[in-house]
Parts: C-alpha cells; sequence; structure tokens
C-alpha cells in the first residue's frame, strides 16, 4: 500500500506516511463496518490532510476528515461508539 501512496505522493514526509497508514488499516480492521475504506479512499483522504496543512503530531490525535474514508452513516456510528469506550480514545 505505501508504493501505491508514494507513486501519488512521492514527496510525503515519512512520519506522515506512517500515521496514514496506521489510522487507515485500524479502520479497515474494524469487522463491523459495511464499506471499509479503500485504497482510493486513503488517497484522497491523504490529499485532504495535506491541503489543510495537517501534521503528523495532529494526526496522532484522531482521524480528521473521517468522512473522507468513511462514507457510510452507519460505520460512522460505529466507530464513534468504539471511540467512546475509554480503551479506545485517541485511535
Amino acid at each position: 500500500m505505501e508504493q501505491i501512496v508514494n507513486v501519488h505522493y512521492p514527496d510525503l514526509k515519512r512520519g506522515l506516511l506512517k500515521q496514514t497508514m496506521a489510522k487507515f488499516y485500524y479502520l479497515r480492521s474494524i469487522e463491523t463496518f459495511r464499506k471499509k475504506p479503500s485504497t482510493s479512499e486513503l488517497i484522497d483522504w491523504i490529499a485532504v490532510l495535506l491541503k489543510a496543512g495537517i501534521s503528523e503530531k495532529e494526526l496522532r490525535k484522531g482521524i480528521p476528515f473521517l468522512g473522507v474514508l468513511l462514507k457510510n452513516e452507519h460505520d460512522l456510528a460505529t466507530l464513534q461508539n468504539i471511540s467512546d469506550r475509554p480503551q479506545n480514545r485517541g485511535w
């Protein structure tokens, strides 16, 4: 997956790449999602993060612009329920 991202964003900082991949794979690991984020959504999400100037440090705190990755309201609600659990805060 990193190779695909590098084709689209060859100058993406390593730390930001690492954080985006961690968040992306975390979301893909949630079995109850109806539609897990795809490679295309990852690429779009990185574009939004870069355009907004989101730093690696900011990305460690959560998943900004979550709607770019998750297109289904059920999945957004599922993630909210998971994140409300104390052990999962901050993803």
